[in-house]
């Protein structure tokens, strides 16, 4: 019996033993497991890390590119975030070219991303854009017919801004909307609302698009009529009425005005611009306030860059009288050579010279 018990004792023993060894080999199999796991983190850390490189590089190596070219120029270049809550003092100190040896202020601004975007609010709404040609068609009837009967053909008609007396009205008048809405509707950071941004922290600039939109129709109908985007511009009179809108103060504030063929009528709103009420001015106590808006008188503005009519009749005179003169002396010359004394004449292997 003691041996009975001695051998039980000793089964439960070695089964205590079995146990133990197993614990040992379960224990090391999860550090094992927590060693694997640990392993393939630092893996996944050390490939993610290798992804946001690249991602960096991939992101970032064009913006690099870009501050090495204006640092040659002499340029300094900031991220829009350097312009939040920025003053004029401040603009002009972080502008100032003769800290690179040069004149005067300049300063170049984007968001550093992958496509050097713009700081501001572009206010492109593609559903609600202006271009200056369209076409639409015209339900005509057929004579002797009614539309109840369904006798009605379907015309083509075109829309030209520069049809300022006719179809262009409507054109003008449709721009006129648009960039007033850039303005002056409720504040959105959505880059489908027409609108000035709610964060001006993310857009310190808002933009007013006071030129005509560009599609593929556009194009195309233009081509048909012999136009281009200058032609365009000039014709439509579109800066003159930019400039009138911003000189009436129609807007509710102007931060980036963007214009087609600056060269016309681009001083005259860059003068309504520059003189427009309530900007940061530098005065002494006891001054008056400088004039402004409307208080100052409307700038000049050219029609075209084309000469006034009454230039274009002194030169066709002056080209006709010399096309005349020398006709006129050519003709007396054959008339001589053919009509003149017998004396005057040479015969040379029966020819009259």
């Amino acid at each position: 019996d003691a041996y009975g018990v001695d051998d039980a004792t000793d089964d439960v023993n070695q089964a205590d033993d079995a146990n133990g060894v197993d614990d040992a080999y379960a224990g090391d199999n999860a550090y094992n497991a927590d060693d694997a796991n640990a392993a393939d983190d630092a893996n996944q850390a050390d490939d993610g890390a290798q992804e946001q490189q690249y991602q960096y590089e991939y992101y970032y190596s064009g913006i690099a590119k870009m501050r090495e070219v204006y640092e040659e120029l002499g340029v300094p270049y900031y991220p829009c975030g350097k312009l939040t809550g920025l003053t004029v003092g401040g603009a002009m100190e972080m502008a100032d070219l003769s800290k690179t040896g040069g004149k005067g202020y300049l300063i170049a601004v984007d968001r550093h991303d992958m496509y050097a975007s713009f700081c501001g609010k572009a206010n492109w709404a593609q559903d609600q854009l202006v271009s200056c040609h369209s076409r639409y068609y015209e339900a005509q009837q057929h004579e002797g017919g009614n539309s109840e009967d369904g006798n009605t053909d379907a015309q083509l008609s075109y829309i030209h801004c520069t049809d300022t007396t006719g179809t262009g009205v409507s054109k003008l008048s449709a721009l006129q909307a648009y960039v007033t809405a850039s303005t002056n509707n409720e504040a959105s950071d959505n880059s489908d609302t027409l609108g000035p941004p709610a964060d001006e922290s993310y857009y310190p600039f808002n933009q007013i698009q006071g030129f005509w939109q560009v599609d593929a129709t556009s194009v195309q109908i233009g081509i048909m009529h012999a136009s281009n985007l200058l032609d365009d511009n000039r014709r439509s009179q579109v800066n003159e009425e930019m400039v009138k809108m911003a000189y009436n103060e129609e807007f509710d504030a102007i931060s980036v005005f963007a214009l087609d063929n600056v060269a016309l009528n681009g001083n005259a709103m860059f003068s309504v611009l520059r003189n427009a009420c309530n900007q940061s001015v530098m005065k002494n106590d006891g001054e008056l306030e400088p004039a402004c808006g409307q208080d100052l008188v409307m700038p000049n503005m050219q029609i075209s860059h084309k000469l006034p009519l009454v230039w274009n009749i002194v030169l066709f005179v002056v080209y006709g009288a010399l096309v005349a003169m020398v006709s006129i002396m050519l003709f007396q010359a054959f008339r001589l050579r053919n009509e003149g004394p017998q004396e005057h004449r040479l015969i040379c292997h029966g020819h009259v010279v």
